[in-house]
């Protein structure tokens, strides 16, 4: 009997890490109406659940944790960051809570994972289950059956376009290919009922790696495909070299010009591919390209960091520095953009957080890594590189569901349980006697479980208001995007102080402002958006406002800021002929309308052939009013 209430204990605190590891599957319409935070709130939600799972887990099993080298590492980590971002901007975002709570998380999971051998097994098949669900999802939009999270894109998952998508099951597959080798041969041995878990684990292995085989290319990701590519050959080759040692020793000495001639072509064919990968989508990958070379130049301006959350606005600043500085070619203007992200999480760390915190989290990296390696957890260790290669080319660091796994896969790799003996005493010759350190290591654990209930309380309780103030902003779009602008601006206005590092929001805020000519109070929440978005149409709002007020020498200043950030969009330079005529300066309002026509446009659409007829008609009007018509001579 007692027995069987610590399984049913053990079993209920896996929940809300199951829980957690399901909240990829939250769609953002299901909880925000479309603010695009539904995936956040059901990670706060469930965190409020980790320590109480945490806390009855460790009461049920007393089993001690081995500290290691990344307890340190990480929560220094998260310190230097938050210091970092707290100096340079005083205020609590979103990303800095969320920061401390994966923190918690870290803490939790290795309490948790020792407490039972089987915790990480049940997670891990949490993890492949949830990779099967998306793999189905996509599926099935693929061939129409369900709908997809964005109008541009087929296949999405639960994700707002396919490239996080791509990312999420290229992480998975490695662990799919592993176990779908490792369990294989539990199919050839008589059956037997304890052995239910490796069927078990095998056929979701199998099928998780099919599904995820089908839809990884109508994603188009590249980034994911090299990713989940390399983790799965990883597998594979360890699962010859560990099995098949032997059989490749005998081919190689038997064979050795055929060896050499089949390595020489893999890597040939890889060479090619590489390079049919970057001509796939070549503007992508230069653009890319740009965005590092940009972000070179912040980390060596401030390599103490920018902060958590303010690399988009930082990264605009810098590349309107960067194409005024001349040495930007025409292609790189041409391929320029607004990127929220650096496409490489590693830059984008440094830039934020600065240079001694990045160095940190590869040493935290590299050892999890070796760790894991060294305590045959391959799957666990392959699926971290997987996401590793995929974070250095994409974003995922930015959405939770990454940030869940990289905390589980981490954990996973270096948790390990411990028996205080006088054995292990004198085998490492430790100081203290064992009983002594056991209750030491039971006081460690029980102060961390604490803080995290202390923790966790702050952080939803501060996060709460945000959360209805999203609720409430969902309501008021629906005036936002009708166009009664008055209506919004009273229900947006009590909204600020917790939406302030909402982009998007600032943006509707900023505009229905605007259009109430309500200039002042819109220039202020522009120049707050400008801290964390680099897109260029904050200045083009602000030029408008400065129009709205006749101040037409700050409305050229700020489109020409527009302008110069990405220098191929046609808006900025159309706003500035129509600035310069609605002042009367008819001769520059002129030659602007002439270099808007004559300008070539990255994508055609109807509002910039509009634009351009408007200009036509400017020149045309103007041309007009300056013909003179000559007197006629009576005498004649």
């Amino acid at each position: 009997m007692k027995n069987t209430f610590k399984t049913f204990i053990n079993c209920l605190c896996l929940l809300p890490f199951i829980g957690l590891l399901g909240g990829v599957l939250v769609l953002d319409e299901h909880v925000t109406d479309g603010t695009g935070a539904g995936k956040t709130v059901a990670f706060y939600a469930i965190m409020g659940l980790i320590p109480l799972a945490t806390s009855l887990s460790y009461w049920n099993n007393r089993q001690s944790l081995k500290y290691c080298t990344t307890d340190w590492l990480v929560p220094l980590f998260a310190a230097l960051g938050l210091a970092i971002t707290y100096l340079n901007h005083p205020v609590w975002n979103t990303k800095m809570v969320s920061l401390v709570l994966l923190v918690v998380l870290y803490f939790s999971l290795r309490i948790f994972l020792v407490q039972h051998k089987a915790n990480l097994h049940v997670l891990l098949l949490a993890f492949m289950g949830t990779g099967l669900v998306e793999a189905l999802w996509g599926l099935l939009q693929l061939y129409g059956q369900v709908p997809s999270q964005h109008v541009l894109f087929r296949v999405t998952g639960s994700f707002f376009n396919p490239g996080p998508y791509a990312g999420y099951l290229a992480m998975i597959l490695p662990m799919a290919v592993y176990y779908a080798i490792r369990d294989s041969k539990v199919i050839h041995a008589p059956f037997r009922r304890r052995m239910r878990y490796y069927y078990l684990r095998w056929e979701l292995a199998l099928s998780t790696l099919i599904g995820i085989v089908l839809i990884l290319p109508a994603t188009m990701s590249r980034a994911a495909w090299i990713a989940g590519g390399i983790g799965g050959i990883v597998v594979i080759l360890s699962h010859l070299s560990k099995h098949k040692k032997h059989l490749i020793g005998a081919y190689l000495s038997l064979y050795t010009k055929k060896g050499i001639v089949v390595l020489a072509t893999a890597a040939l064919v890889i060479g090619i591919g590489l390079v049919g990968l970057y001509h796939l989508k070549k503007d992508s990958a230069d653009g890319r390209a740009l965005i590092w070379k940009v972000s070179m130049d912040i980390i060596e301006e401030q390599w103490l960091g920018v902060g958590l959350g303010y690399f988009s606005g930082r990264y605009g600043e810098a590349q309107g520095k960067y194409f005024a500085s001349g040495r930007a070619t025409e292609p790189e203007k041409f391929i320029a953009g607004e990127p929220e992200y650096a496409f490489n999480e590693f830059i984008q760390i440094a830039v934020e957080l600065g240079v001694l915190p990045f160095l940190l989290l590869l040493i935290v990296f590299s050892y999890a890594c070796v760790v894991g390696v060294r305590r045959g957890k391959l799957a666990v260790v392959a699926s971290l590189g997987s996401l590793l290669v995929f974070s250095s080319m994409s974003y995922p660091f930015s959405l939770l569901p990454f940030l869940v796994a990289l905390t589980l896969l981490i954990t996973g790799c270096v948790s390990v349980s411990y028996q205080f003996t006088y054995i292990n005493d004198f085998r490492n010759m430790y100081l203290f006697d064992y009983r002594l350190r056991r209750r030491w290591n039971s006081a460690a654990i029980i102060i961390s479980l604490l803080a995290s209930w202390v923790v966790v309380a702050y952080c939803l309780s501060n996060r709460y208001p945000v959360y209805l103030a999203h609720k409430q902003w969902s309501q008021a779009r629906i005036y936002y995007h009708a166009n009664a602008y008055e209506e919004a601006v009273k229900r947006y206005r009590g909204l600020l102080p917790h939406l302030g590092d909402q982009v998007h929001y600032l943006f509707e805020y900023s505009q229905a402002l605007s259009k109430t000519a309500r200039y002042e109070e819109s220039i202020e929440v522009i120049d707050q958006a400008t801290w964390i978005s680099g897109d260029p149409m904050l200045f083009v709002i602000q030029g408008k406002n400065f129009m709205g007020m006749h101040d037409y020498r700050y409305a050229d200043i700020y489109f020409k800021r527009a302008a110069q950030r990405v220098p191929h969009r046609l808006y900025p330079y159309y706003m500035m002929a129509k600035a310069y005529q609605e002042a009367g300066d008819l001769d520059k309002a002129k030659r602007m309308a002439t270099h808007v026509l004559a300008k070539q446009v990255k994508v055609d659409s109807p509002a910039t052939r509009e634009m351009k007829a408007e200009m036509t008609a400017m020149i045309d009007s103007m041309e007009i009013e300056n013909t003179t018509i000559e007197p006629v001579n009576d005498d004649e």
